[in-house]
């Protein structure tokens, strides 16, 4: 039986077709993968031991180790940082992203993401260079997802303390990821006691914690900023209640508040979108995300531009929910009789 469609259904239909078009690829061997996978480390390798003898580059991690007072960091994250002096820097250095290269590789399996688009793209050599902490965050948050599917609670909270030693790169996650807990108290039994302990070490640290995060004036304009923050101000939270509300599986639901958490944390700086890229997401975010590294040496500042590239995300893993909003609609419509 052939079923006429009316105009505006179709349209809504290639738009569909044309949104996943770029997912849709053919499945390669299990030897390709494996070489993709191969390349992909190598080059995350080949990073770690270009810039461990080259201190003049580690900027974020001399900042972890030396100016401990400058963070804005909660204040449990000190531990990690004071296990960072420990060693020598170049040590320091190489663990520090052995470890993140691990996190990061775990993610990519457990998200189900592409390997070749975490390890060969500018976010990630970025976050290796300066040493930074985004590759732990996303460890932790993919513990907790995993411990989510295995039904662990305490093991989630572990990754829950884990991911929030940035907090403007997981708090939205870790929200939903706590949310969705099978027991939300014990799974924040380990945050609870780490909170503890640090005012136990610290003293009430929280309101001197939380006047820091006021002073982000210097981070909130800079160019590599992916935020609507800067040009809407506050009422870029707006997009949280719809956000949390669309009717997505827990893997798109996953992608579309890691790209509400670009669009709306004060400073979501390029190098953090690594979480996004660990995600199944289409291959024009990585294209999109390397325009930086290139177009850099023509003198264009392209930064401002990618402060699209969070709301196309958005919008692409929030499609199956206006698909089914769509279906529910017209299910209403043919059941509708007036009288």
């Amino acid at each position: 039986m052939n079923i006429s469609l009316e105009p505006h259904h179709q349209i809504l239909i290639q738009i569909t077709r044309l949104i996943n078009w770029p997912v849709r690829t053919i499945q390669p061997s299990t030897a390709s993968v494996r070489r993709v996978i191969s390349l992909s480390l190598g080059v995350a390798i080949g990073l770690i031991v270009y810039f461990t003898p080259r201190s003049n580059w580690q900027q974020d991690l001399i900042v972890f180790r030396s100016a401990v007072e400058t963070l804005r960091h909660p204040y449990w994250a000190r531990w990690l940082f004071g296990l960072l002096e420990l060693p020598s820097q170049p040590l320091a250095f190489a663990l520090l992203s052995l470890a993140s290269t691990a996190c990061l590789y775990a993610a990519v399996h457990i998200f189900k993401g592409q390997h070749w688009m975490v390890f060969i793209s500018f976010p990630f050599s970025w976050t290796i260079a300066y040493g930074q902490v985004d590759g732990l965050v996303v460890g932790g948050l993919v513990l907790s997802w995993w411990a989510l599917t295995r039904q662990r609670p305490i093991l989630l909270g572990v990754g829950l303390l884990i991911a929030s030693i940035k907090p403007q790169l997981s708090v939205p996650l870790l929200a939903i990821l706590w949310w969705w807990s099978p027991s939300r108290l014990k799974s924040l039994l380990i945050p609870l006691l780490a909170t503890g302990a640090s005012l136990l070490q610290w003293g009430w640290w929280v309101p001197d914690w939380l006047y820091s995060l006021r002073e982000t004036g210097d981070l909130v304009f800079l160019t590599r900023n992916l935020s609507l923050w800067p040009l809407i101000g506050p009422w870029i939270l707006i997009i949280w209640p719809l956000i949390y509300a669309l009717p997505l599986p827990r893997g798109h639901k996953l992608i579309a508040i890691a790209a509400g958490t670009a669009m709306s944390m004060p400073y979501f700086p390029l190098p953090s979108s690594v979480l996004i890229l660990c995600m199944p997401v289409p291959a024009w975010t990585w294209i999109a995300l390397q325009l930086p590294a290139f177009i850099h040496w023509s003198g264009f500042d392209i930064y401002p531009w990618l402060r699209v590239l969070p709301p196309l995300i958005l919008l692409w893993a929030g499609w199956p929910a206006v698909e089914h909003i769509r279906k529910f609609l017209n299910s209403k419509l043919r059941t509708y009789h007036p009288i």
